[in-house]
């Protein structure tokens, strides 16, 4: 069945060059819409059961109680988000090292390896340091809906670019577990009381439009990850079909448009991490929605995330709102 299309008046995105941001829901047909302001503080607990938590905009239910639910990912700038096309370099994954074929003397050897253990223990201290934050902050949203039971899911592997080809689906498959799973590094208890299971791969395409005007299509009862070419700015949009607060199906589609990676990289500088934004994907999926990125950016579902970042693990936030909505085994 197809939800009608709540239209939203174009708007120009005045963003940071070196985020990227992930839109509040919205109705299901947009045409590059200005994202709207995630909740804060207080708003940032969940709703009522059943009910959106602040922030979210869900289309119009139809007669039959259908309702569309559009989540869109945006990029701006030239650092955080230049398509392939546009940036400089080659797409793909990002290498370090010398250049191939060249030899270094002992100094510049040495001194490249002091670089590089420097650079590693500056990013471990990172990461450190923004494991302690994640776990201090409990902060959460709901956005009206669950699973029942099982969540089943296939892939489209057409379009998917050549750096990520062979390793896109495992990156999606641990971003899904690492949902359901209850992925963290604060020592909260796992997993969830909800599922997930791949059902293979299909030739069945994403319900989302690929042209300028970005919208949700008709729910076909297959939930489907897909590669696109979107006309629009998106790096990804999630489609979300419910009826009386329960998922019916889930469609995601990534943009080939960008540049992605699947495995930590030395050198990045306009790439994106495929686990980390599925996680956030899957996260709206299940029902959870955005925190703020300036209060709350440790956070998986926090609406912005920097290029070249990894969030792949659970922050306390997000594990209490999976939590609320499907308790731990």
């Amino acid at each position: 069945m197809r939800g009608r299309a709540g239209q939203v008046p174009p708007a120009v995105c005045a963003l940071s060059t070196a985020l990227v941001v992930l839109a509040v829901s919205v109705p299901s047909t947009v045409a590059e819409p200005l994202p709207r302001a995630a909740a804060t503080g207080s708003a940032a607990r969940p709703a009522a059961t059943g009910a959106p938590a602040a922030g979210t905009a869900p289309a119009d239910v139809p007669g039959d109680g259908l309702n569309v639910t559009m989540d869109v990912l945006y990029a701006t700038g030239s650092a955080a988000g230049a398509p392939p096309e546009a940036a400089g370099g080659t797409a793909g994954e990002g290498t370090g090292g010398t250049a191939a074929g060249a030899v270094p003397d002992g100094a510049a050897a040495n001194a490249a390896e002091g670089t590089r253990t420097a650079a590693a223990n500056a990013a471990q201290g990172t990461r450190a340091a923004a494991s302690r934050a994640q776990c201090r902050d409990t902060a959460y949203a709901l956005a009206g809906w669950r699973v029942k039971g099982t969540a089943d899911w296939y892939y489209n592997p057409s379009g998917a670019p050549a750096a990520v080809s062979r390793t896109a689906l495992a990156a999606i498959g641990s971003a899904v577990r690492s949902l359901v799973g209850a992925s963290n590094e604060c020592g909260l208890p796992a997993p969830f009381k909800a599922g997930q299971r791949y059902r293979g791969a299909t030739k069945r395409t994403a319900a989302v439009s690929t042209s300028s005007r970005t919208a949700c299509g008709t729910e076909d009862g297959h939930s489907v990850v897909a590669w696109k070419r979107l006309g629009s700015t998106a790096l990804a949009v999630t489609c979300t079909w419910t009826r009386s607060g329960q998922v019916v199906s889930s469609d995601i589609v990534i943009n080939t448009r960008y540049r992605w990676h699947t495995t930590r990289q030395s050198r990045c500088a306009s790439s994106f991490d495929l686990a980390s934004v599925l996680t956030h994907e899957w996260g709206h999926a299940f029902g959870l929605t955005h925190v703020s990125p300036s209060q709350h950016g440790t956070q998986v579902m926090a609406s912005t995330i920097p290029a070249c970042s990894s969030v792949r693990t659970l922050g306390a936030g997000d594990h209490r709102a999976m939590r609320t909505l499907y308790g731990v085994r």
